[in-house]
């Protein structure tokens, strides 16, 4: 694969920034997100947020999301967190791809998320295309669309200390997805097509 050159100090922002997410914990869910009635706590699932690779070779990136059991409907549900419904990685890294996918071929932006040392294979790039999601803001950085919700994490990391880590919910609203967006986020199960110009 032929590489992408992308400086080292955008690599160094959005790395650092994936990284802040490590080992959060996200808790908070008021009501059960199917019919609205109570929840109870279940249990706590780690979920895989974005796999990065460094000289060392691949490094997982997890956080940990509470499971609630409704009392109502009897459904299990997560807490709120910055996944989009069916998705295995967190949605920083997803608007990135879909960002990515709107300016260049399959190829190009798996060259580019590779030059980012962010690790997604074109199958998924492909299947992002086929499905539907929220527009990402994005500020473009030497010609690299970066969404917004990758420098909001970054200011956040960069606020607190070593010794601390970003509250759930504080990256769950950085990631562009206050709570009041939830019940969009649970409906939403798009299949629309973006323009074919990537096969």
């Amino acid at each position: 694969m032929r590489t992408v050159q992308i400086p080292s100090m955008l690599k160094d922002l959005v790395s650092s920034a994936i990284q802040s997410a490590d080992g959060i914990t996200f808790t908070r869910l008021d009501a059960c997100p199917y019919c609205g009635g109570p929840v109870k706590g279940h249990d706590m699932r780690r979920k895989r947020f974005a796999t990065l690779r460094n000289k060392n070779g691949k490094q997982a990136i997890h956080v940990f999301v509470k499971r609630y059991h409704c009392e109502q409907c009897g459904k299990l549900c997560y807490a709120e967190s910055p996944f989009y419904p069916d998705t295995r990685l967190g949605i920083p890294i997803v608007d990135l791809c879909n960002a990515l996918i709107e300016k260049h071929s399959y190829h190009h932006a798996a060259r580019i998320l590779a030059a980012l040392e962010i690790v997604v294979d074109r199958g998924t790039l492909r299947n992002y295309a086929q499905r539907t999601f929220p527009p990402p803001n994005v500020i473009e950085m030497y010609g690299v669309p970066i969404p917004i919700s990758i420098l909001n994490m970054n200011e956040l990391s960069f606020r607190g200390n070593e010794n601390s880590s970003i509250p759930g919910a504080e990256l769950f609203g950085a990631s562009g997805l206050p709570p009041a967006a939830r019940a969009f986020l649970y409906s939403m199960r798009g299949s629309g097509k973006r323009n074919q110009r990537n096969k």
